[in-house]
């Protein structure tokens, strides 16, 4: 499996401080049968920005640890969109995922749905393939799934997160989960892992569930078919 939201690298967002924090977390994704993981650091202006060069630094300590458990890393971003996320992206300022032409996009949980499909708009006139991350946080999307299939319809790749299917984050997430699965809506699952403690690693527990309940061929698309275009691309 290829997790593509994670949280994984150390000190550079609300993920873990220490390398050493970092190192279990990959052993947790090993055992949940994880062969690779696309980084995802935060970027939000005023709140996550830390330097590129810090955030690559880490990556590079990270990534020789990652060899002697055997996950392959790639670098990517988790970016809380603005009126400028073509051109930081354009500019290098931030990573796409994998150095893709894939690009994860987080909202607000109030953002307005004309927003979303304007910034969506932007990515794709610019070249870019925007992922949305967790879908079933935004309010304009859990009040009306099928607005999954219209992001779909323009281009956007819809991702939810992996607890969120589990029904780990509460029955009214767990329905629109259900709902969006049923109708093919949704074209990644991922961990969005953070640490070991609340917000750790499930997606091998996810992908057998979503065998269990939607098929095998679908939950291949999900965890493994649809992120490996983003990393070999």
């Amino acid at each position: 499996m290829i997790d593509i939201h994670n949280h994984t690298l150390y000190g550079v967002d609300d993920g873990p401080d220490t390398i050493e924090e970092s190192i279990q977390m990959l052993k947790t994704a090993k055992k949940q049968g994880i062969d690779a993981i696309i980084l995802t650091p935060h970027y939000r202006h005023g709140m996550f920005s830390y330097p590129k060069e810090r955030i690559e630094a880490h990556f590079e300590k990270l990534e020789e640890e990652a060899d002697t458990i055997g996950i392959g890393l790639y670098l990517g971003c988790e970016y809380h969109v603005g009126s400028q996320v073509a051109e930081h992206m354009q500019s290098g300022r931030c990573h796409t995922l994998a150095d893709s032409d894939y690009v994860l996009t987080e909202y607000s949980y109030e953002s307005e749905y004309s927003k979303v499909v304007q910034n969506t708009q932007k990515l794709i006139n610019c070249g870019y393939i925007p992922v949305i991350a967790h879908a079933e946080r935004y309010r304009c999307f859990f009040t009306a799934p099928e607005r999954c299939e219209e992001m779909q319809e323009i281009g956007a790749l819809i991702q939810l997160n992996a607890d969120s299917v589990l029904g780990k984050e509460g029955w009214g997430i767990s329905r629109f989960c259900k709902k969006v699965l049923k109708n093919q809506w949704v074209d990644v699952i991922a961990s969005d892992a953070h640490n070991m403690e609340d917000r750790s690693n499930h997606l091998g527990e996810c992908r057998a569930y979503v065998v269990k309940k939607y098929g095998h061929e679908y939950a291949d698309d999900l965890f493994n078919k649809n992120p490996l275009k983003m990393i070999h691309h």
